[in-house]
């Protein structure tokens, strides 16, 4: 058992993002496993990029934001969830004048996965 408390635990800054992350794979018995929030300030775009191994499942908690999987677009709210493939390019974007905040779990996780795409998402 691990009790996890949200704001006991800092963020960390990425490009257009922040996240926290709140659970690692020796955490939940899963090698590869982690489990993170992250937040999308008001309009922002995080730029399109992909992964080799790992999959990730979007969780929305609050907010309404745009994920653009593979030229498909899903505009997402509280309560639907979504899933991105290894390999798949994506982007997610913030569109509006409040936080879009998910959770995310993935699978597979290995160090430097992700690859920036040099041409920002549409």
């Amino acid at each position: 058992m691990k009790l996890v408390r949200n704001e006991d635990i800092a963020w960390a800054n990425g490009p257009g993002y922040r996240k926290k992350i709140l659970l690692r794979d020796t955490d939940i018995n899963m090698d590869g496993g982690l489990v993170q929030i992250v937040e999308i300030p008001p309009h922002t775009l995080v730029n399109e990029h992909f992964h080799k191994s790992c999959t990730e499942v979007f969780h929305v908690l609050s907010g309404k934001g745009t994920f653009r999987i593979e030229g498909r677009e899903f505009n997402l709210e509280p309560g639907q969830t979504l899933t991105c493939e290894p390999l798949e390019v994506h982007s997610t974007e913030n569109p509006h004048d409040f936080p879009f905040t998910y959770v995310v779990f993935k699978t597979n996780v290995v160090d430097n996965d992700i690859f920036w795409c040099d041409r920002p998402a549409l």
